[in-house]
């Protein structure tokens, strides 16, 4: 990187206040309404989640939801964003896979009728067995016919499954809303995010799109809200720090940059971020409904609670192996990591001569800070995070990621 756009970098994070919260005045006089205020006029605004839930509900369930959507689409009111519909059709045969290996999981083995000892045949409690394990045989036939029948009837769906079948229905092209910034555009304003910690998408650094999706889907909704002049309300599962404030590991607030952000880009409208139950809670909708939507949220969360305690317990192992260790064999195996997962972009980015950096095209660029303590943070002290930041930030000052295979010298 240029010292050039070095030293410019570190004057934006000096004001990343400043550029997170530009109007100061506005912090204390802007007027947020109450979501009761707004949802009968605002604009209703669909995460990816929230279009995968109906696969853990069923048919009766979906009926009513495509009723409402139906009356929020004939009044204008409901939106998808296209980054959303993009990352549906990846993930939806992801969730028809996993009904797909639940059914095939209920062949848990046929019975066996293996007591071969002569000196029980001629009793009549074994002649009885025999016979009861004959109707057994026919009975599990059945069943596993019938779950064959079923997995095969899933595996025929293709794109016409109940869920995908409702959205081909409803969603027309006036549906879907997409941002103005072109890709070059996009991928600059996720650098600056980066550099300043601002959601969405800063904290997503390690997904395979590197948090555009989250942007895209963010500044979908805010040219959305500035040409409509309209309250919205995202509906959505996510519960990471990107949209959320934290408390006890559950979402407590909207992140009131993400509040303020869509005040000032909508000329003083308010921005309600919830879940598809509590859509469902303030439309009035049967407590059915709704229960059924709670329990879906419940299974997702469940989901997520247990893969960030599989996190949790791998870093206690690994504070267990560190603390055996000496100071500079940590020090070696955080780097060693690190260098594992990032480089400097001069390895392996095109540098762009006209706006004086490099594309980051394999992820980032990334703040070694963040990414230490992300991994390192509970496991070792913050002084030796300090120590190998300090040393990192002597190197590079952003980070691209690691290519799976460096092209080869054609030379």
């Amino acid at each position: 990187m240029s010292e050039k756009k070095q030293n410019s970098n570190k004057e934006q994070v000096i004001f990343a206040l400043e550029e997170a919260f530009p109007d100061a005045e506005g912090i204390f006089t802007a007027h947020f309404k109450k979501l009761n205020d707004s949802y009968e006029s605002a604009l209703i605004v669909f995460d990816t989640n929230v279009l995968l839930l109906p696969y853990s509900m069923g048919n009766e369930g979906l009926e009513q939801l495509k009723g409402l959507y139906k009356q929020l689409i004939d009044d204008d009111r409901f939106f998808i964003p296209k980054r959303v519909a993009r990352e549906f059709a990846r993930n939806r045969n992801k969730k028809l896979a996993e009904i797909y290996n639940s059914v095939l999981q209920r062949k848990i083995g046929k019975s066996k009728n293996n007591l071969n000892y002569p000196i029980l045949e001629s009793l009549d409690e074994k002649k009885e067995l025999d016979a009861a394990f004959s109707e057994l045989e026919n009975v599990e036939k059945n069943y596993y016919k019938a779950i064959d029948k079923l997995a095969s009837t899933i595996r025929s769906w293709e794109w016409s499954d109940p869920v995908s079948s409702i959205y081909s229905e409803l969603f027309n092209p006036n549906v879907l809303i997409e941002h103005a910034k072109s890709k070059d555009d996009l991928v600059k304003e996720l650098e600056r995010r980066f550099l300043l910690q601002i959601p969405p998408g800063y904290k997503d650094s390690n997904k395979d799109d590197g948090g555009v999706g989250d942007l895209a889907i963010w500044l979908s909704l805010l040219e959305l809200g500035a040409r409509k002049k309209k309250d919205i309300i995202f509906v959505t599962e996510d519960i990471k720090p990107d949209w959320w404030n934290q408390s006890n590991g559950s979402e407590f607030l909207p992140r009131y940059e993400l509040i303020d952000e869509f005040r000032r880009e909508t000329a003083g409208s308010t921005l309600h971020i919830i879940r598809l139950s509590k859509l469902l809670e303030i439309f009035k909708m049967k407590q059915e409904l709704i229960e059924e939507a709670l329990v879906a949220e419940k299974k997702r969360k469940e989901r997520f609670n247990k893969l960030f305690q599989a996190m949790r317990e791998r870093k206690k192992r690994e504070a267990l192996r560190f603390n055996s260790l000496e100071k500079e064999e940590k020090i070696a195996e955080m780097k060693a990591w690190f260098f594992s997962n990032y480089e400097d972009p001069a390895q392996s980015c095109p540098y762009e001569t006209r706006e004086g950096g490099y594309q980051y095209i394999w992820g980032g660029p990334y703040d070694a800070r963040e990414e230490i303590e992300g991994e390192f943070s509970g496991v070792v002290s913050d002084e030796i995070i300090n120590e190998v930041v300090d040393d990192l930030e002597t190197i590079c000052w952003e980070w691209s990621g690691v290519p799976d295979e460096h092209p080869e010298d054609e030379h």
